[in-house]
């Protein structure tokens, strides 16, 4: 008979079963995910992964909405750093730079591949969270007046930015002695520079 699994085990093999799929998934493609072979990888019976997840398509969409909250909190932790709003935009950058280089695996699922459900319920809430992160701190300033843009318009192309700086850091394709971070900086100096009110302000540094 199966053993009882309290709410923290359960948790933590979920956890555990999104992370095998996601390494699965981007280092030798989406057929390399199967419920037998992860249950392999995990070292557990067969049929142990069907006790989680009914099937991989729901292993690969809890995989993008689990990895989607986490990115989320952590772009909120970011945010609520003191200082001006640049700062607080830098504190952002930073940690989705960190969250992309500590589970670059989770992160390529999520922005790299075709969505397969998004018509998932958590899919949904989790994607909806995380296009309001990325969009925060944008608002942030635009409220103190730094900036005067769309705030929608000015985050997606600052997320961009960053997405791309990112991939070529993970890719190995940066120039000599440039990370994600100073790539980054270099082209959202020019962004904000050129959504500065009339008056002028400071580029991100």
């Amino acid at each position: 008979m199966p053993k009882a699994l309290n709410e923290q085990d359960i948790e933590a093999f979920r956890s555990r079963i999104c992370q095998v799929a996601a390494q699965l998934y981007v280092d030798e493609g989406p057929a390399a995910v199967t419920m037998r072979r992860l249950a392999a990888e995990l070292g557990c019976g067969t049929m142990t992964p069907y006790r989680f997840y009914p099937s991989k398509e729901a292993i690969l969409t809890a995989v993008r909405s689990r990895g989607m909250l986490r990115f989320s909190e952590a772009l909120e932790r970011a945010l609520d750093a003191t200082g001006d709003g640049r700062a607080r935009s830098r504190a952002v950058r930073d940690a989705y730079i960190g969250f992309a280089r500590s589970d670059t695996a989770t992160y390529r699922l999520m922005f790299e591949y075709p969505e397969l459900n998004r018509d998932d319920a958590d899919y949904r809430k989790a994607h909806a969270r995380m296009w309001q992160t990325i969009a925060a701190h944008v608002e942030v300033m635009i409220a103190e007046g730094s900036v005067a843009a769309d705030a929608a318009i000015l985050g997606h192309q600052i997320w961009a930015a960053l997405h791309g700086a990112v991939m070529l850091e993970i890719a190995g394709l940066l120039p000599a002695g440039y990370d994600a971070a100073s790539l980054h900086t270099r082209t959202v100096s020019a962004l904000l520079a050129d959504a500065a009110p009339a008056r002028g302000a400071t580029p991100l540094a």
